[in-house]
């Protein structure tokens, strides 16, 4: 077997993360012209004959919701499986060397989105209308055109319960029972197993009834929608998130640590710091965010939810990108270890969030199409055309081209 040594580009963990950032935003800014119009061209070239009796707005709604369907299921969804549920199991079964290694996980993981679209959304669809394989591939008419549009966003946030239970348990939970009694893949065929009857769960209980909350019964309405808005959810959604994110991104097993140092109890104590914490995160957010009144004529809890996910992605970034600096070795008490990072987190988050709010329409994957005419991914989602960026920078292509890994004698 070849031995390989690591060879970074740069000594300081700081330097490395900068020059990150910034090659993974133009990245990002490269790449999404790219997929959406890519995106726009495949749901064209199924001839939607609806499309022809939609105003322009409405059109280019529907193209929107597609290229976000592509982008969800094929790389956030599956980059969760492959990395975090599965462990990056089979990522070098073609080769050890970067970046061939990352692309050919990252094909891997095109084709694991797109089955698990057409398992979940595909099955669904055989008895909801809206998600139907038909009216959402190709609507016949206005009408079906806009029942496609509400269903394409119903299926594309089934990216959430993803990200909520595909990486709340193993986060919180560490694979408990699989993780140490199966081996591997098997021990994540369990871990996806249980993660995916809380997606569906979560999916059909508060994703459906926040969109089609207009369903009715003998005249009356049937759902409630969850904490009154689909914003106001949101929002405490991306709250929940930071907090079971902590123990595994940074946080090393803390602060659900301190009450427990076993499974299952170290993740059933983190659920309750999760939901108790999401509240109060929630508090603490709103009242930095709305007094600025960054988004005049939008519900109030639109930029709280976008700040909220820009603290998460701080933390993301800090841990994937900056290595979880200060490492244990530069400040060896733990407690200032993980405070020193928290507080980064939270400064750049907010920074980054608040800054966000108010330029995101100028930023080619996000707001501005650059004249080009691609769909572009709004305020949220196009959070996560960067955030995956250096996600897949990190753990597909471990960090590549700025850390490699070369032949021993070679470097």
């Amino acid at each position: 077997m070849d031995e390989y040594v690591v060879k970074r580009s740069f000594n300081s963990l700081i330097t490395t993360g900068i020059v990150a950032v910034i090659l993974t935003v133009i990245v990002a800014c490269i790449y999404w012209p790219i997929w959406g119009t890519i995106s726009k061209a495949i749901i064209l070239a199924f001839g939607a004959p609806g499309l022809q009796e939609v105003d322009a707005k409405t059109a280019g709604k529907f193209f929107q919701v597609f290229a976000e369907a592509t982008f969800f299921w094929m790389i956030i969804n599956a980059w969760i499986w492959q990395s975090l549920v599965f462990g990056g199991y089979g990522k070098y079964a073609v080769t050890p060397r970067q970046p061939w290694a990352g692309l050919w996980y990252t094909a891997v993981g095109l084709i694991v989105g797109l089955v698990g679209f057409f398992i979940v959304v595909g099955f669904t669809g055989m008895w909801w209308k809206p998600l139907s394989l038909a009216i959402l591939f190709t609507p016949q008419n206005a009408d079906e055109v806009k029942l496609a549009i509400e269903g394409w966003e119903v299926g594309n946030f089934y990216a959430l319960p993803v990200i909520l239970a595909n990486i709340g348990y193993p986060a919180l939970f560490h694979k408990w029972p699989f993780a140490g009694n199966i081996k591997a893949p098997y021990d994540s065929i369990g871990t996806m197993g249980v993660g995916s009857y809380f997606c569906l769960l979560v999916w059909f209980a508060i994703i459906i009834p926040s969109f089609w909350f207009h369903l009715e019964l003998g005249g009356h309405e049937i759902i409630n929608k969850p904490m009154g808005s689909w914003p106001t959810f949101v929002a405490w959604a991306q709250c929940f998130i930071w907090f079971f994110l902590i123990p595994a991104e940074g946080g090393e097993h803390y602060p659900m640590k301190f009450f427990a140092k076993k499974q299952p109890w170290m993740g059933f104590i983190g659920l309750i710091i999760s939901f108790i914490g999401a509240y109060a995160m929630l508090y603490v957010v709103r009242a930095i965010v709305n007094p600025l009144n960054l988004m005049p004529g939008v519900p109030p809890d639109v930029p709280v939810a976008s700040v909220a996910l820009s603290i998460v992605i701080a933390t993301l970034l800090w841990h994937h990108v900056f290595d979880d600096w200060p490492t244990a070795a530069m400040v060896q008490n733990p407690v200032a270890r993980i405070l020193t990072r928290i507080a980064i987190w939270w400064v750049l988050g907010l920074a980054y969030g608040i800054i966000w709010v108010k330029i995101f329409k100028m930023v080619p994957y996000a707001g501005n199409d650059l004249g080009m005419g691609y769909p572009v991914m709004g305020i949220l989602a196009g959070q996560f055309a960067w955030l995956m960026v250096f996600l897949y920078y990190n753990t597909f292509f471990d960090k590549w081209p700025l850390v490699r890994k070369v032949p021993a004698g070679r470097e």
